[in-house]
């Protein structure tokens, strides 16, 4: 499994953040679990004066963009051929 097929099942409206419909974009990965949240400005709780209401609705937004994707060995294998 490659980030290019990653970022094409990504671009998918079903994969979107499911609160606001932005996409989402890769934030970990390794072996066969990707995890992914939201992209929009108002999940980047970090950019948030840290403590404030802003910054505590947008670390929810983050929370709730989580998605974890599992893959199987045979994913892996199908798209290695």
């Amino acid at each position: 499994m490659n980030m290019e097929h990653i970022e094409t099942l990504l671009e998918k409206k079903e994969f979107h953040c499911p609160v606001c419909g932005n996409r989402r974009y890769v934030t970990d990965h390794g072996h066969h679990e990707w995890t992914v949240h939201c992209s929009s400005a108002e999940a980047r709780f970090w950019d948030f004066e840290r403590g404030t209401m802003a910054q505590r609705m947008a670390m929810q937004h983050w929370d709730q963009s989580r998605l974890e994707l599992f893959f199987t060995v045979e994913d892996v294998l199908r798209k290695l051929e």
